[in-house]
């Protein structure tokens, strides 16, 4: 399991420990939770989908395990179902709120640091309107270790441990070199006054 799956459940499991079981569905998704989503997805609300919608490169000297630090983009998509409008505001934007506040500076097993600068943000449109539901998303920024892309044993790398090396090390010379007839060296020095 990498650390990014890992963190995806991590989250995932804060989500169900909340008390008050503030959602019925709480599972993974492959990207945005959007109007367009909504007709091919089948759940029961009120519904968390936790996503990663990227990551970037961290780019500065000081990193704490290595050169594979990055900032990974975390999304949690809160659908709401109501009948009128304005209870399905309130309700996702209230779940928006406890997310908000339960993930700020939340620190992982998975991550190498805090979530950082968690938003909110209202994705209401007439689209999700007309389905009756209300959409918030609550997204953060955590930095994570990802791996170099290769794992133990992969088919494209040599196995290292199969590898026999030889060395031959020679201590001896093969043929003395002759001293050289001419060992005297003279040199003229010149100084110039002036």
């Amino acid at each position: 399991m990498t650390n990014i799956e890992q963190l995806m459940d991590e989250i995932k499991a804060r989500i169900k420990a909340i008390p008050g079981k503030l959602f019925v569905s709480v599972e993974n998704y492959g990207g945005e939770f959007s109007s367009d989503e909504v007709d091919f997805k089948s759940f029961n609300a009120p519904a968390a989908f936790v996503s990663c919608l990227g990551w970037r490169k961290v780019d500065r000297p000081l990193v704490l395990s290595g050169k594979y630090i990055w900032r990974a983009r975390i999304a949690i998509f809160v659908a709401t179902k109501e009948t009128k409008r304005d209870a399905r505001m309130v309700s996702a934007m209230s779940r928006a709120a406890v997310l908000s506040a339960h993930f700020q500076g939340w620190r992982p097993v998975a991550c190498s640091g805090r979530a950082e600068d968690i938003d909110s943000e209202n994705l209401y449109n007439r689209a999700i309107d007309k389905k009756g539901l209300a959409l918030w998303m609550v997204s953060w920024w955590h930095e994570i270790e990802l791996e170099d892309g290769h794992t133990p044993g992969d088919a494209d790398l040599p196995d290292l441990l199969g590898v026999e090396i030889n060395s031959s090390a020679k201590t001896t010379v093969d043929a003395v070199l002759a001293p050289s007839s001419n060992t005297n060296l003279t040199h003229k020095l010149e100084m110039n006054d002036g």
